[in-house]
């Protein structure tokens, strides 16, 4: 078998939470991206905007740059980063603590005040439960060691959402939208949605192509 052939068979098995196929749906599909955002976060997002397409910040040259899967900003300023995290690494927390910076990094020009950081949400969706207590969502702010009701208040939201979560802790189309991620079975109004717009991408000529030359480093 070519590498060619090997990478049309990765595209044809591709589903939605492979990284190019989760980045490129809700790429093309904003409403859906907004949908999501509102389903985890429970906010209403009157509007998104993607301020770059495949989005890459390297703070020097000879730091390890990132690629996000998905950022976007609403029309409050909020910064949203939504990454397909499919490896079960024990880095994974610090890497979620590196995109932070390097994100905050990259808002902040020379000359602006701190107080010019928005709100940012970095958000990682896992097909396993990293921290093993059957939630679907963990979400973390700063806290104070000493008085866990004092909080840092410095709009940084890093939230793990698990696949393999079993507490009735979310609502029922973030479940099924989960559910749909971990075994693909279309289940509710919204998720057949995104199944259907999952589907015009695989068809999609333009997004295959994309896909034969992705680079995954």
């Amino acid at each position: 078998m070519t590498v060619q052939d090997s990478i049309q068979k990765q595209w044809d098995t591709a589903s939605f939470n492979d990284n190019f196929v989760f980045s490129k749906t809700l790429e093309l599909f904003p409403d859906i991206c907004k949908k999501i955002l509102e389903l985890i976060l429970q906010l209403n997002i009157t509007r998104i905007d993607f301020p770059e397409r495949e989005k890459v910040i390297e703070s020097r040259t000879d730091s390890k740059g990132i690629r996000l899967d998905v950022y976007v900003h609403d029309d409050l300023n909020r910064s949203f980063d939504i990454e397909m995290q499919i490896a079960d690494s024990d880095n994974i927390s610090k890497r979620m603590r590196y995109y932070q910076g390097l994100i905050d990094s990259d808002k902040l020009k020379h000359g602006q005040h701190y107080s010019s950081l928005s709100e940012s949400y970095i958000i990682f969706i896992c097909p396993f439960d990293k921290f093993k207590r059957g939630r679907h969502i963990y979400t973390f702010r700063e806290r104070c060691d000493e008085d866990s009701t004092l909080t840092l208040n410095d709009g940084a939201v890093k939230i793990f959402l698990s696949t393999k979560g079993y507490i009735d802790d979310v609502s029922y189309d973030l479940k099924n939208f989960l559910n749909y991620i971990d075994n693909g079975i279309v289940t509710g109004t919204f998720v057949k949605k995104l199944d259907d717009a999952v589907n015009i991408v695989k068809s999609n000529e333009k997004a295959r192509l994309d896909f034969m030359t992705f680079d995954v480093s």
